[in-house]
């Protein structure tokens, strides 16, 4: 049987947490190619034993309709490569390749449906006039014959089988898209005494993460003469939906919270905090975020949104509370930060419940499976001409 050829694309953005899959297939005898959106030539040295192809760059627009460019990229890629399957990471770039992927039937498609975002979770009037417009063709693309959807979290897929987007047999949950536990020094948190404890959001600078959310509830615990310090950690991002630099500042302004800006370094932020808090209501598949507190053995506060409910078993590792609610954000901050036993005893299990669900090696396992059983299950000794488009 002739090694398996995959066809992987995903943004640039999201090098570092998608590449072991690539790897992944590659150690288990599969010819992978990486369509790398929004990449350029440099990515190439990156990963030298990759033949790594940079796909048009999209620029600010987030649309679901934009990127049809993307389409005939995607659509020559297909051609040129001729693979037996593709697997697409996010909602849009699924669609986007689905469509691309129209005129080889006999192909495997994959998408990975990293969170339904604001197309499925937002009750802004744009939002749900679009999704009305986008169910017709997402189905028409999501059904096709041999795809595959890839879900993060159960919420994801029971609502797209509800919508008829999705069909049952069609869909497999994946928790996540992994983390590297040897990155992360799960250490016990430990606050001298001539220091306050650090409370640390991780995030990009959305307002549907819920940075408006901490930065009230920092306000709370400030005027209850809580001590401790509230710090944000994100930079810039191009989504339509970004606060931008004028707006952190002024948000931040009183000095209950504090923005340290982009930071690189967020395993050694994790391990220095004493409680990591990320009250999104934004549509998740299971934020990368809630995954790295897990591997850094940290306590978390997080919402009940679907996928950061799934990466906090409550009273265990962390507290959920309700959605764009401040002030339950602060009693659980502050719940959490006045009871050292409980904090720890959360800190065990969050390093616990990395080990156990969210592990990289395991994710890798379960996404190369969904390849080769699909492949052993159909006659690939050799590839079919491609169709003219």
């Amino acid at each position: 049987m002739a090694p398996q050829k995959i066809l992987y694309l995903f943004d640039a953005a999201d090098w570092n947490s998608r590449m072991a899959v690539a790897e992944g297939a590659r150690d288990k005898g599969m010819d992978v190619t990486i369509g790398l959106i929004n990449g350029d030539d440099s990515a190439k040295g990156k990963a030298p034993d990759f033949k790594v192809v940079p796909l048009q760059k999209q620029g600010s627009n987030t649309s679901i309709f934009g990127g049809f460019g993307l389409v005939r990229d995607i659509n020559r890629l297909i051609k040129e490569e001729n693979p037996d399957t593709i697997h697409t990471v996010t909602l849009k770039y699924g669609f986007l390749s689905a469509l691309a992927a129209m005129p080889y039937k006999t192909k495997h498609k994959i998408h990975t449906l990293a969170g339904l975002g604001y197309l499925f979770r937002s009750d802004e009037a744009k939002s749900t006039a679009l999704r009305a417009a986008m169910s017709v063709p997402l189905a028409q693309a999501f059904k096709q014959s041999n795809t595959t959807l890839i879900f993060q979290n159960e919420d994801d897929r029971d609502l797209l089988i509800q919508k008829r987007i999705a069909t049952p047999d069609q869909s497999v949950l994946i928790k996540g898209s992994g983390v590297h536990l040897d990155q992360f020094n799960a250490v016990q948190g430990v606050t001298k005494e001539d220091e306050m404890p650090i409370v640390l959001m991780p995030t990009r600078l959305v307002l549907e993460k819920g940075v408006g959310v901490f930065i009230d509830a920092a306000r709370i615990l400030k005027e209850r003469g809580v001590e401790a310090k509230f710090q944000i950690a994100g930079g810039e991002t191009d989504n339509p939906k970004a606060i931008s630099r004028d707006e952190m500042i002024n948000m931040t302004k009183d000095g209950a919270s504090e923005w340290l800006g982009r930071v690189e370094d967020i395993p050694e932020r994790m391990a220095e905090a004493s409680l990591i808090v990320f009250p999104s209501y934004y549509g998740e598949g299971i934020p990368r975020v809630l995954l790295e507190a897990c591997a850094a053995g940290r306590a978390i506060v997080t919402t009940d949104n679907p996928g950061c409910k799934d990466a906090v078993d409550h009273e265990q590792n962390g507290l959920i509370v309700p959605i764009k609610d401040p002030a339950a954000t602060a009693d659980a901050i502050e719940r959490i930060l006045g009871d050292t036993e409980l904090r720890e005893r959360m800190e065990r299990n969050s390093r616990i419940k990395a080990e156990r669900e969210f592990c990289i090696e395991s994710i890798v396992e379960q996404t190369v499976r969904v390849y080769s059983d699909h492949y052993e299950s159909h006659d690939h000794t050799h590839h079919k001409p491609m169709p003219e488009t």
